[in-house]
């Protein structure tokens, strides 16, 4: 999978890491009350990027991602690897973009609803011959 080239990497309090697939994206979903209340604690490109996720209007306006003149290669590459530790245990740890990767595949991969799984059941059930 070729990933778009305005990933972001995003990490919250709980070193969580979210990664969207451009700064629309990042955008959008983030809001500004997180934001305004300190809920992410960095935001890096893949490449060490540093940057800046801010609420200049306050927690009930919008957010602005804009690149700064900073990289952080080492900062991005320690974040990534705590995440790995504390939230992906048993996985291996990957680098920024491997990570990236990891988690765009895992968040677009289509996941059956409810209804789909029991629907799922119903028909298996009643192939078996368990209907009556």
């Amino acid at each position: 999978m070729e990933l778009p080239p305005d990933i972001v990497l995003v990490f919250d309090r709980d070193e969580d890491l979210l990664v969207f697939e451009s700064f629309v994206h990042a955008t959008n979903w983030i809001e500004a009350i997180d934001v305004d209340e300190g809920e992410y604690t960095a935001a890096y490109s893949p490449d060490g990027g540093v940057l800046a996720l801010t609420a200049p209007e306050g927690p009930e306006g919008s957010i602005v991602l804009a690149r700064t003149n900073i990289v952080n290669l080492g900062d991005l590459e320690q974040r990534v690897a705590r995440y790995w530790l504390r939230h992906q245990a048993g996985q291996p740890p990957r680098d920024p973009l491997q990570s990236a990767r990891f988690l765009i595949e895992r968040d677009n991969k289509p996941r059956r609803s409810w209804m789909g799984r029991l629907t799922g059941l119903l028909r298996r059930d009643t192939a078996q011959g368990g209907g009556n």
